[in-house]
């Protein structure tokens, strides 16, 4: 009888430390793999922004007083291609100048500067854009997986704030109106 609690003992500890072993070895293979995806997804952020040709596709959209409300991807965008970019602001229930119920801003970038913080992995961009309806300054901070917000200000008092996700130009679903 001892030898048989003894040697149930020896079997169940004998288990608990085979499992800690692939426990450690499948936290360690987790890691690696978010690492991975980090890089991958950081190189992906980096060229985008070293090409200018990317798209911000906003799920949300802030007022300086801080009311936030869930928008249309496809609608309410901010897009840099080479020299120019596009402001949109558009809803899905109203119709406006612009086809899509809100404004949409086309014009030359003026100002382009880009920081990057290499031990973060997030870059800092900052852009002039003007347009026929004005000149806008918008100021994106981007994290290394694309989740981008932008800060755009005008000649007037405002801000308008885009949050969402920076695509490549050619996978965008974005739906540009006509520009003023």
């Amino acid at each position: 009888m001892k030898r048989i609690v003894v040697l149930l003992a020896f079997i169940i500890s004998a288990t608990i430390a085979m499992a800690q072993v692939k426990d450690e070895k499948s936290s360690s293979t987790k890691k690696e793999k978010r690492n991975a995806r980090l890089e991958k997804e950081y190189q992906l952020t980096r060229d985008m922004l070293h090409n200018r040709d990317f798209v911000l596709e906003a799920n949300f959209l802030q007022d300086r007083y801080g009311h936030r409300v869930p928008v249309s991807a496809g609608l309410n965008f901010v897009a840099v291609d080479s020299t120019e970019a596009i402001i949109q602001v558009g809803s899905n229930y109203n119709l406006g100048a612009n086809g899509v119920g809100g404004v949409t801003a086309k014009g030359n970038i003026t100002n382009w500067e880009l920081k990057e913080n290499k031990k973060k992995k997030t870059f800092n961009l900052r852009i002039s854009v003007m347009t026929a309806i004005g000149i806008y300054d918008v100021a994106l901070s981007i994290s290394p997986y694309g989740k981008a917000t932008a800060n755009l200000t005008g000649l007037s008092a405002g801000m308008l704030t885009f949050d969402g996700d920076m695509v490549p130009w050619a996978e965008s679903i974005v739906f540009v109106g006509r520009s003023l």
